[in-house]
């Protein structure tokens, strides 16, 4: 009898409970801004390493969970029960990283690298709401450069769109194939939003640096938003800005009527160029984005058919190649 009394103890010793009121609720991040929300669960002493943030929340439980991350700095974020008692939320970083944490009694809230005030991140929040801007980058927000468009609109007319002339039009994503069907490819560096009879509007504040016009661009605009940061409309049929001109967000600076340069249909191909260098605004809009699961799962469906309207093109272009007439372009 004493036998099976102390073998019981000692099961209970090595398997302790953890309570079911102490758990892990939600874990999300936004806008730089983790958010832990927990029902009983206490945060232990932080375990920081050179690339990797642990917070060990202790008299908890949790199921595993892993968030993709959209952030200049960040990896992934991913938790799990890392011993009966305790579980580990697990931040992993691509280079050296700096945080600030804020605790209320039921969620800890860990900004890379410092939290702003609530109402500016409600201020944020209200202004996704409207959908009319595209994304934040070094403090700036950028609208869509179309007037009256809204951000489904914005994704359907890029992402989302199939070129009537898949071969000779391209593909609207950033680093899609272009002139591939003559066999000289390049890299498309910039977005495609396919648009007719629609005026193009500034994405932000800044100066008129440049306006030319050639046989690839037809006519264009060049903004500058400062520290090196800038945007190019490209495809213009008119413009209403001169160089130097100081714009406003929202103003008009031309129109889409029709093709221009080398753009098969009508559409406005747009630039963001942070230290003057052409970078997919895609992960941008994801990340302004994120909190917003509809819109995200939206973008995950136009990502998935990407792929497959790639591979559809690509065997098109096998076949144009093959023809055994002279094409004239």
């Amino acid at each position: 009898m004493n036998r099976i009394g102390h073998f019981f103890f000692i099961i209970l010793v090595s398997f302790p409970v953890v309570s079911e009121a102490a758990r892990i609720n939600e874990i999300f991040f936004d806008n730089a801004m983790m958010t832990i929300r927990h029902s009983g669960c206490q945060l232990k002493p932080l375990l920081e390493e050179k690339r990797r943030l642990i917070l060990p929340m202790g008299d908890c439980a949790s199921g595993k969970g892993k968030i993709n991350v959209f952030h200049p700095n960040l990896k992934k974020i991913h938790w799990a029960q890392h011993d009966p008692k305790t579980v580990w939320i697990v931040v992993t970083f691509s280079t050296e990283y700096r945080f600030e944490m804020i605790s209320s009694p039921s969620q800890y809230l860990v900004c890379f690298p410092r939290c702003y005030q609530q109402n500016q991140a409600n201020r944020l929040s209200q202004i996704r709401k409207t959908q009319k801007m595209l994304f934040l980058l070094n403090g700036i927000l950028f609208q869509i450069p179309l007037q009256n468009m809204l951000i489904d609109k914005f994704l359907e007319r890029s992402i989302g769109f199939v070129p009537e002339d898949i071969v000779r039009d391209g593909l609207p994503h950033f680093g899609a194939k272009r002139d591939d069907w003559k066999g000289k490819a390049r890299k498309h560096k910039g977005y495609d939003i396919y648009a007719d009879n629609i005026d193009v509007i500034a994405a932000a504040d800044g100066t008129v640096v440049r306006i030319g016009r050639n046989y690839s661009a037809g006519l264009y605009v060049k903004l500058h938003h400062g520290s090196r940061l800038y945007t190019v409309y490209v495809h213009l049929k008119s413009t209403l800005v001169k160089k130097g001109q100081q714009v406003k967000q929202g103003d008009i600076i031309g129109r889409i009527e029709g093709p221009t340069g080398n753009a098969v249909a009508p559409q406005l191909h747009f630039e963001i160029k942070p230290n003057n260098k052409s970078v997919d605004p895609l992960p941008l809009i994801e990340h302004f984005y994120q909190g917003d699961r509809q819109m995200m799962a939206k973008i995950r469906g136009y990502k998935e058919s990407l792929l497959n309207t790639i591979r559809h093109r690509e065997r098109e272009v096998h076949k144009f190649l093959k023809r055994p007439t002279t094409y004239k372009y």
